[in-house]
């Protein structure tokens, strides 16, 4: 059923009934190979070794095919060689038809002919998958151990670590050559009394009583203190020591020994340095806060003024800043923290404290959040600077720089104002430059009563300029048009406040009244002149200006500067109407405007 298929060369392996029977008994896996390689007979055995569903299944199969790519060009060379006549031994690993990784210890022996010519190729597989792996553990185990003790040697020179053993029978102390090494000399064994004479002599009781109360069971021996080296050089050393028993005698310690002097340095070091941080933070007026969120602890460092009015516990800073940020600034300053937060990066801002007895504290505040690869905070570090006198000096520049701007506006204003006044007090001057020359033909005359109307506007430009061209009240009008003639003269009624071309329109005015009444009215004899102020129906204010007591007045027998002033420039300035009554008892000038924003009745206080 399993028997060699034709083209062997030779029909004595097939035939051979006992040859066939020792192969088939064989516990390996025994398969015959045609010169090519591929399986022509393989046992029971081999059938179950390589996992196969049967014998037939296999005839004919290409056996290197069966093997990895790394292990295939070694059995291709083996199969050569075995075609040659060579007698071949190769040793991997070769996947079953299940997929099972084996090892498997291959013979490969030419089957010839009468003639001695090599036929097939007899290949005895013994699976030794378990000898190799314990092979490869007992390989890795001495492996494992020569690591260790690389790793303890290494270990010891870099810890700079020394062995040392006191026997109490024969009062012996033995160092290691480490620790003669670290010790730079000295005797590798001498007295245990002298072993104390490299420390301090106040640190020998101490160290005295510590081997003292290691003899108990149990208990350990574990210092440290500074030393002095065989070649006189300072350190400091960690010692580790056991008592030694037989049965219930203590008869020694040992232990061991290290160096502990780069450590001890770098401790000072940073000592040093803590401190020259934390005098930097008292100098620099800054608070630094740290926060371990895993013990639930605050710990503070720096400047020791009265930033805020309490001291701070953890609970108080642990859930956010809202305890130490006064109300008003919390929103911004939450708004700031979450932005921190989300974009990774370090938190800082500027905001008022919250201090229970009011004081306006500034404070600049940066801080940094560590957290855990579960995203968890692990510790937070944050520093707060008094800036107050800064944020005093800004908002004392911003105020200034705001009063500035509102002066500049003013300015502007101001000279935008005297642009406009001057612009419209030249047309003023031109106005009355034009008609005081067309009415009088006499030059000399024209020009002493342009000087007169040049007098009386100006007259009116010193009110207004006391008043910083804001407005001017008609009796304050009244008084510097009027008083410098000399004459009677009394204003009646309430007072009115006028804007400045009002005023300077009703200045005009009263001037061209007074010089009309010194020359043709009630100041030509002993009349006296009123000014009556009244309110009307409708909101009309009534401006009368009354002549009496100077004789009869002839009406003017044509209508000059001051007529066309009146009933026409005051009239159109003012808004209103301007009447004039030339009666024999004398003129009555009747001035109704509405009342404004412009002019605006004033009442007298109770």
């Amino acid at each position: 059923m399993n028997a060699p298929r034709g083209g062997l060369g030779s029909s004595r392996f097939a035939g051979d009934g006992f040859f066939r029977s020792a192969l088939e008994s064989s516990p390996d896996c025994v398969k015959i190979l045609d010169l090519s390689g591929r399986i022509q007979f393989v046992n029971r055995n081999g059938v179950v070794l390589m996992e196969a569903e049967d014998a037939a299944s296999l005839l004919g199969v290409e056996w290197l095919s069966l093997w990895g790519e790394p292990e295939r060009p070694m059995v291709a060379a083996a199969l050569a060689r075995g075609a040659e006549g060579e007698t071949q031994r190769v040793m991997g690993p070769a996947r079953t038809f299940r997929g099972a990784l084996r090892y498997f210890d291959n013979a490969i022996a030419p089957l010839c002919d009468d003639a001695g010519a090599p036929v097939a190729l007899l290949v005895t597989s013994r699976d030794v998958t378990e000898i190799e792996a314990a092979r490869r553990a007992a390989e890795a185990r001495e492996h494992e151990a020569e690591l260790q003790a690389a790793i303890l040697r290494s270990a010891n020179e870099v810890a700079r670590l020394g062995g040392w053993h006191g026997d109490f029978r024969t009062g012996l102390l033995t160092r290691s050559e480490e620790c003669v090494r670290m010790m730079c000399g000295g005797p590798p064994v001498q007295p245990m009394r002298d072993g104390l004479d490299i420390y301090d002599p106040e640190d020998r009781p101490r160290i005295a009583a510590y081997m003292s109360r290691v003899r108990p069971p149990g208990e350990r021996i574990r210092y440290e203190a500074p030393f002095t080296r065989y070649d006189g050089s300072r350190g400091w050393l960690r010692v580790f020591g056991e008592a030694v028993y037989e049965g219930d005698v203590c008869v020694g310690l040992r232990g061991a020994a290290m160096d502990i002097s780069d450590e001890k340095a770098a401790e000072e070091t940073i000592k040093r340095a803590e401190q020259r941080l934390i005098l930097a933070l008292q100098l620099a007026g800054m608070h630094v806060y740290e926060l371990d969120f895993e013990q639930g602890l605050l710990t503070h460092h720096g400047s020791d003024d009265t930033l805020l009015d309490g001291d701070l516990t953890f609970d108080d800073l642990g859930s956010g800043l809202e305890m130490i940020v006064d109300p008003r600034d919390r929103d911004a300053v939450s708004a700031e923290w979450d932005a921190a937060l989300a974009n990774g990066v370090s938190f800082r801002s500027e905001f008022r404290v919250n201090r229970a007895d009011g004081q306006e504290v500034w404070v600049f505040a940066v801080a940094e959040t560590a957290f855990d690869e579960t995203g968890r905070r692990r510790r937070l570090i944050g520093a707060l600077k008094d800036i107050t006198a800064r944020k005093r000096s800004e908002l004392q520049t911003l105020e200034a720089m705001a009063r500035m701007r509102e002066h500049e506006t003013r300015q502007k204003l101001l000279l935008d104002e005297l642009n406009h006044r001057v612009k419209n007090t030249l047309a003023a001057v031109q106005s009355v430059a034009v008609q005081t020359l067309r009415d009088e033909g006499d030059m000399a005359h024209a020009r002493d009563l342009f000087i007169e109307r040049l007098l009386a506007l100006s007259s009116t430009h010193n009110l207004l300029v006391r008043r910083a061209w804001q407005s001017a009240c008609l009796h304050e009008l009244a008084e510097t048009t009027l008083k410098p003639y000399g004459r009677p003269y009394e204003v009646i009624g309430a007072d009115l406040q006028l804007d400045p071309n009002f005023a300077v329109s009703l200045g005009m005015a009263l001037h061209e009244l007074a010089t009309n009444a010194l020359k043709h009215g009630a100041w030509r004899g002993a009349g006296r002149v009123g000014i009556e102020v009244a309110q009307g129906a409708g909101g009309e204010v009534a401006i009368t200006w009354r002549e009496t007591g100077g004789g009869a007045v002839t009406p003017p027998t044509r209508r000059g500067f001051g007529s066309r002033l009146l009933e026409r420039g005051v009239a159109r300035e003012l808004g209103g109407r301007v009447t004039l009554d030339f009666a024999r008892s004398g003129l009555v000038c009747a001035i109704r405007v509405p009342e404004s924003e412009r002019l605006r009745v004033v009442h007298a206080q109770a």
